[in-house]
């Protein structure tokens, strides 16, 4: 009996303090039953992409999760036999949905452009009225629109800009977004309105094309950018300065975009003591940076050069050494360099 199989293997399920879903855009039905064997762990949840774009439910996959023992799970040989129950059994699945998905605090969702314009967000609704993953603390969303790069087409648009906000939660306090060369002003005008759907965002990764970062980020601590394909605007490291808690800052690749002549010192983060670059290529980016930039907290700096380009490390090393010898405002600060 399913109340039977809560009793004696619910508090093995319901004790977990978090479960991590990853939705897969590759995963095939026929490969759901792998990826449940992979959660016996109660570490990674990894389901197919069908529950979000068809009639089949998320209960469905989740029941023989919640019902099953791992040994169950391992000595199953196929899918169809872990789906094989009366609607008796789907119904108390059902029933258990908003528990379950209640325990889900980390998503990550990969997927392409042709999938992500495809999606029915009306899908991600559990059938009791509410919201899946009520509690999710932590979004990482990567969308690769390589193929698409040249769509401008209002209607696709249209279907995909929901997206963002029927994942993100209120409580949400860690965002990722990895948008490839998807349309700037569709990411811009996304990530503007999670801002107000989550306020506690303190942590904020974005890798995209994005170029215009919104002064309204006042709740963020600590952000890493990487500027894909092109230039760290000064006129959007000024607006970055505006975020008065921002205490850490981590720049991946990319080159300085001087718009307007940076006088030195001209922006100043008060509160920030970690700077660092990822995947360093010139260090004339990073001392552009630093030559207009006032940190009077910064403690420490990091700078990580590509292993293919560690013969330039002693050259990038003194360059930074000796501008850090020159500046009052850097002197105490701790510099490694690190190749990677």
């Amino acid at each position: 009996m399913p109340t039977e199989s809560l009793q004696r293997h619910g508090p093995f399920a319901l004790s977990v303090p978090e479960i991590r879903l990853r939705i897969f855009e590759q995963l095939a039905t026929h490969d759901l039953l792998n990826v449940a064997l992979v959660c016996k762990t109660w570490s990674w949840l990894a389901i197919d992409r069908a529950w979000r774009i068809t009639a089949f439910r998320l209960s469905w996959v989740l029941a023989p999760l919640v019902n099953c023992t791992p040994e169950q799970l391992q000595n199953c040989k196929n899918l169809d036999e872990l789906l094989d129950c009366d609607d008796d059994q789907i119904v108390s699945a059902e029933q258990r949905d908003s528990d379950f998905t209640a325990k889900i605090t980390h998503l990550i969702v990969d997927l392409s452009w042709e999938v992500a314009v495809a999606i029915d967000m009306s899908q991600l609704t559990s059938p009791f009225g509410g919201p899946f993953f009520p509690n999710l603390l932590s979004l990482e969303h990567d969308i690769d629109g390589a193929e698409f790069s040249d769509i401008d087409d209002e209607a696709d648009m249209e279907r995909w800009t929901p997206l963002l906000p029927h994942l993100v939660r209120p409580r949400l306090e860690r965002l990722t977004l990895s948008f490839y060369a998807v349309i700037e002003r569709v990411v811009e005008d996304n990530v503007r309105s999670l801002i107000h759907i989550a306020p506690r965002i303190h942590t904020f990764h974005v890798i995209s094309h994005m170029n215009k970062l919104s002064p309204d980020y006042s709740a963020f601590r600590h952000l890493k950018w990487l500027r894909v394909g092109g230039y760290i605007n000064y006129e959007t490291w000024k607006r970055l300065a505006s975020c008065p808690r921002l205490e850490s800052i981590s720049l991946l690749e990319g080159s300085w975009g001087l718009s307007i002549e940076a006088q030195p010192y001209s922006v100043t983060f008060p509160h920030v003591q970690t700077l660092s670059f990822d995947h360093c290529r010139d260090a004339e980016f990073v001392l552009a940076l630093l030559r207009s930039t006032a940190m009077p907290a910064l403690r420490t700096l990091e700078v990580k050069i590509p292993a293919y380009n560690s013969v330039a490390l002693e050259a990038v090393r003194n360059k930074i050494l000796g501008f850090v010898d020159g500046s009052l405002l850097l002197k105490d600060m701790v510099i490694n360099v690190i190749v990677t």
